[in-house]
């Protein structure tokens, strides 16, 4: 029998914020019109030898013409340094990502702040140096190097926006 890691409890208030992102995000595809299936989170969704190595996420977004991209929603502070994730969530999402052969993004909404979420694919953290904080590792990436979206444009928009690839200015001498 393998030993597994025990989950840090979310208390009741986190838990609630996290609920109210998923939501705000549902509707706001709703509002897109974008077709999505939102994946159950209970252990029988993963087949046993599985459970624990990966993180499903939550929302599978079908772009059309395209495919899938999928999205793990989370209620994230935005702190001066950046966004701070899971070590050990962001290697599960990553794995889901390998075996799935999907793009994988986490969504990072803060309900209480607004229209403005921030899209970060899992592959983004890969470079990421971890820090300890308290019992466990985190990765922190700063708010300039991940997408900001509002909420107020169409998923559509917000999508064709995260094809730009962080190549900076294109000189006229190169063209």
């Amino acid at each position: 029998m393998t030993e597994r890691r025990q989950r840090h409890a979310i208390s009741p208030a986190d838990a609630a914020r996290g609920v109210a992102a998923e939501s705000t995000f549902r509707i706001w595809l709703d509002a897109s019109q974008a077709p999505f299936v939102y994946l159950d989170q209970s252990a029988l969704t993963v087949p046993a030898p599985l459970r624990g190595k990966i993180k499903r996420p939550d929302y599978l977004v079908g772009v059309p013409g395209v495919g899938l991209i999928a999205f793990d929603v989370k209620s994230k502070t935005i702190y001066p340094e950046g966004i701070i994730f899971d070590l050990g969530e962001v290697q599960k999402l990553r794995t889901f990502a390998r075996m799935f052969h999907l793009s994988v993004y986490f969504a990072c909404l803060d309900v209480d702040s607004g229209p403005v979420s921030y899209w970060v694919n899992v592959t983004q953290l890969d470079d990421v140096p971890a820090i300890r904080r308290g019992d466990r590792f985190t990765l922190c990436l700063p708010t300039d190097q991940a997408q900001q979206v509002s909420l107020q444009e169409s998923f559509y928009e917000a999508f064709v926006g995260s094809l730009k690839l962080p190549m900076g200015k294109i000189s006229r001498a190169a063209l």
